[in-house]
């Protein structure tokens, strides 16, 4: 199923490749708007592509890594994956709505559709490398300046002694949190990695601490969350940071770096700032630092030790609005 370079638009109308194949290493630089428009659309495919993969699970009992592989083999899905012609026009995008009662081959259609739209996209490569240049200091871009800003408050002073990091999601190497000199290492992980330095790792599969050297005094996780695709796996997720903190003795650091977007907190119709402080305040942390940019929020929160495992926050609208999203995060 490997197009050829002639039969990709859109994101990858150009004669160089981001995706490091031999002859076509120069990566080119991406104007503000088309960087936001990749980051968008990519975010929309994974979102849908996840609904559809849970819908087909109900009919297949379960959908796992080979139930996926052995659909796109299926004479349906090879039909109208190379079928498929991506718009030249972002206005002309295929909103892919997943309703209620469509078929089995319904739904193996628009998950093919999906999937080729993804892959004359240019694939996760691209959405990376849009993702990178968005975050470069000179686009303003590297959220971990707020979060180095924040840890040279007279506060941390005291607790900036042989510290530890981990970076979920890093895009860069040479990212302020990586260069400041605060730590005394940064274990830097992403899903994708395009840098050797960045181990390419799923968070949510990485081995679990077996000591407290194996843990870190900080987490940061940067416009991540917001790109796991169902609101129960965020809530997990956040979980699952308290597992590798340090725990917080003797006043030693023991904190959470958090940058959602903007929408996801004041445009919501089940999420709020005041509902992911619930629901942080559940996991043990306390927010110490917060500031509301214009397109994204940071947090810098720290950590008791203390996880209530039985509260329970279900998907709940707090805010109604056909204008508004459908962000969540349930615990």
């Amino acid at each position: 199923m490997v197009r050829s370079k002639k039969t990709r638009k859109g994101l990858l109308t150009r004669s160089t490749s981001i995706t490091g194949k031999k002859g076509l290493t120069k990566q080119k630089t991406l104007k503000p708007e088309h960087t936001r428009q990749i980051i968008r659309r990519f975010h929309i495919l994974q979102k849908n592509k996840h609904a559809i993969l849970t819908k087909l699970g109900t009919h297949m009992t379960s959908i796992d890594d080979h139930n996926y592989e052995s659909l796109k083999k299926d004479n349906l899905y090879q039909t109208e994956f190379n079928s498929f012609k991506v718009p030249s026009k972002y206005s002309d995008n295929e909103v892919y709505r997943i309703e209620n009662g469509l078929a089995k081959t319904d739904l193996i259609k628009i998950l093919a559709r999906i999937d080729s739209e993804i892959d004359q996209r240019g694939g996760i490569h691209v959405y990376q490398s849009a993702s990178t240049q968005g975050q470069t200091g000179k686009r303003g871009g590297d959220s971990s300046k707020k979060l180095v800003e924040w840890l040279k408050d007279d506060k941390y002073k005291s607790k900036l002694q042989n510290v530890t990091a981990l970076e979920i999601g890093c895009l860069s190497p040479h990212n302020v949190i990586s260069t400041s000199g605060v730590f005394s290492s940064v274990c830097k992980i992403d899903l994708n990695s395009q840098d050797p330095a960045i181990e390419q790792q799923d968070f949510m599969k990485r081995p679990l601490p077996a000591n407290d050297s194996e843990k870190f005094n900080l987490i940061s996780c940067s416009l991540v969350i917001n790109f796991v695709p169902s609101h129960k796996e965020r809530g997990d997720m956040l979980l699952r940071m308290t597992k590798f903190l340090k725990s917080p003795k003797n006043g030693s650091l023991s904190s959470l770096f958090l940058v959602l977007p903007i929408p996801c907190i004041t445009n919501s119709r089940y999420f709020d700032n005041q509902r992911l402080i619930q629901i942080m305040s559940t996991l043990g942390f306390e927010q110490t630092f917060f500031y509301e940019a214009k397109k994204v929020a940071y947090w810098l929160f720290d950590w008791n030790g203390k996880v209530v495992k039985s509260a329970k926050f279900p998907k709940k609208e707090l805010h109604s609005g056909s204008q508004r999203n459908n962000f969540c995060i349930t615990f």
